[in-house]
């Protein structure tokens, strides 16, 4: 009883989610919607018309009609009218099946299009949390469910449609007839729905191991990993993981499946022994004259279409129920609100000054201040370098310059202004950054630079892209191009593309930030794949392309600093020395000392 009152006080969520789905659908094709309907409707009302005239046809056969017209005509006409509304019966579901097909085409484009949205905008917050990742695995998993929201509606009502007609005229009969096959389907409904949500609950409780296999499933096609699985021999571990997995998901899932089956199948016999009881009945009363040999057929055949109008009820019912907690699942990748907000007004047109005003940032499930009340001064007259071991804050204060994260404590200011109050835009178009783990797209060379930068005129372009080659040390990537511009970078997606080495790759990512126009601009080591030939001109280019604009870089190799009018030594969040590299050296500090590391090596 506590089960049907909260399952009643879902209704009004029920309802919303449905408004939801079909405005959904509306937006996406108001004619398929509207023939899907109407089609879907036609089907059981010319199937009880069908069934009267056949219990016509089986009368006139049998003698037992009285018409004006003989039983020769009578019999072709009704034939002809049966033939008639069989072609408009198959036309309308061969309509619908065309229309769901062609609708659920622009359904599905429409919601992976919601859920690449979300996946786009996301804080980066969110990338460094499971759950977050199980939301959006689930999601993509569930997102049929909005199309069968939507179409199991529709299923309902016109089973409701069959059911209500069907137990109408079965009424004129016996009253109890339809009466009792009700009665007798409610408790396979109920189990049935009870072991529903079960089996839903359970593949909510095993996402995480379903996204371990898809991730296994997927790694294992990777170009970037085929040479280390092999050499280390990791596949026939990954293999022996992966059905480590499916074993244990499987076993549950199927112990739940056979309990649904079993107990079903079992109660499913009671409506068919009412419709076997039923004919008996119907029978007898032809026998005894009550009834024609045609209402027979009518009644017996309407039996069987009030029993699969309730299956059909009952069971999109449950596939709603089901559906309806997959799109609650699936709508729920809204619910991880960002923190980084664009509320900003202010169109920012030049980077002049940064400033980090007490900045502290952890990052989200960590105590661990990768910032501590940093405070620092830029101006656009330098280039300056950060440099520090692993996990001092020098990508974690560019993040947070970019607001890809927001400080915990503390304001970003850009020539004297909080960065809030800036629209993101216009922030993030000044800048042009080269992480430490950037990637390039599998499409063609033009590609990869028009997406950076997609303001660039036709007729510049290849000068551009030739520049900021040369810039990256990247000269060597242009002489491999079978077809210029336009030749893929992989052969991901055609056997004319070409494929670039680890420092290739990296030169080309260096040159996509060079290519973007900017104000500021911001390497996060740049060299570290680089062999030192073109690290060298890639710093010597540097001195040439930041004149008049503002640099920052980080970098290990402490070498490359020479090009830094100031560097800053970050340990532990915090700023442990700010000064020159002379003035560093000569200081004798933790500047020098890790200079001095470096240097050691090189020492004949």
């Amino acid at each position: 009883m506590n089960n049907l009152k909260n399952e009643i006080k879902k209704l009004p969520d029920f309802f919303k989610t449905l408004k939801w789905c079909l405005s959904l659908s509306w937006q996406a094709s108001r004619f398929y919607t509207g023939a899907r309907i109407i089609s879907e409707m036609m089907s059981p009302i010319l199937s009880i018309i069908i069934a009267f005239i056949g219990r016509s046809v089986i009368n006139v056969l049998a003698g037992q009609t009285e018409y004006a017209l003989s039983s020769e005509h009578i019999l072709i006409l009704l034939l002809f009218i049966l033939f008639i509304i069989a072609v408009v019966l198959r036309l309308s579901q061969n309509i619908v099946q065309y229309c769901r097909s062609m609708h659920e085409d622009i359904m599905n484009a429409k919601i992976a299009a919601i859920i690449m949205e979300h996946a786009l905008k996301a804080d980066l917050e969110y990338f460094d949390n499971p759950e977050y990742y199980d939301k959006l695995n689930s999601a993509n998993r569930d997102s049929y469910a909005v199309n069968h929201v939507v179409w199991n509606s529709i299923s309902i009502i016109s089973s409701g449609v069959s059911f209500t007609g069907a137990f109408v005229i079965l009424s004129q009969m016996n009253l109890l007839y339809g009466i009792v096959m009700v009665i007798a389907s409610i408790p396979a409904s109920i189990v049935a729905a009870k072991f529903t949500k079960s089996l839903y609950n359970l593949s909510l409780e095993q996402i995480n191991g379903l996204r371990q296999m898809g991730y296994i499933q997927g790694v294992s096609s990777e170009r970037v990993f085929t040479q280390e699985f092999r050499l280390f021999n990791i596949g026939e571990k990954l293999k022996n993981r992966y059905s480590r997995i499916w074993s244990g998901l499987f076993k549950n899932r199927r112990k739940t499946s056979r309990k649904r089956t079993i107990s079903v199948s079992i109660l499913e016999c009671l409506p068919e022994l009412v419709v076997v009881l039923i004919s008996i009945d119907i029978a007898f009363r032809v026998l005894a004259g009550n009834a024609t040999v045609g209402d027979y057929s009518l009644f017996v055949g309407l039996t069987a279409q009030l029993w699969g109008a309730i299956t059909m009820l009952s069971m999109s019912a449950m596939q709603i129920y089901d559906n309806r907690m997959q799109l609650d699942n699936f709508k729920s990748i809204g619910d991880f609100e960002n923190r980084v907000e664009d509320n900003g007004v202010l169109i920012l047109k030049e980077v002049a000054s940064i400033e980090f005003k007490g900045v502290s940032f952890s990052y989200p499930g960590t105590n661990i201040k990768a910032l501590n009340d940093l405070q620092i001064y830029l101006h656009k007259d330098e280039k300056i370098a950060f440099v520090g071991l692993n996990g001092s804050g020098k990508s974690t204060l560019i993040k947070l310059l970019l607001r890809l994260y927001e400080p915990d404590e503390g304001a970003i200011y850009i020539n004297g202004v909080n960065i809030k109050d800036y629209t993101l835009d216009s922030l993030r178009v000044n800048f042009s950054v080269y992480f430490q783990e950037m990637y390039n797209l599998s499409f063609t060379l033009r590609d990869n630079f028009v997406y950076a930068d997609d303001g660039v005129a036709d007729g510049e372009l290849e000068q551009r892209v030739n520049e900021a080659l040369s810039a990256s040390g990247g000269t060597d990537i242009l002489t491999k191009m079978t077809s210029g511009l336009d030749t893929n970078i992989t052969r991901f997606f055609s056997d004319d593309g070409i494929e670039l080495s680890g420092g290739q790759h990296q030169k080309l990512a260096l040159a996509r930030a060079l290519f973007r126009r900017h104000t500021c601009l911001i390497l996060d080591e740049p060299s570290s794949n680089l062999d030192p030939k073109a690290e060298h001109e890639v710093f010597e280019a540097l001195k040439k392309l930041s004149d008049g604009k503002m640099t920052i870089f980080t970098s290990h190799r402490l070498s490359n600093t020479y090009l830094a009018d100031r560097i800053i030594v970050l340990e532990e969040g915090k700023i442990a020395e700010d000064g020159t590299q002379e003035e560093l050296l000569k200081n004798k500090q933790r500047f020098a000392e890790l200079y001095n590391y470096q240097a050691e090596r090189f020492v004949l």
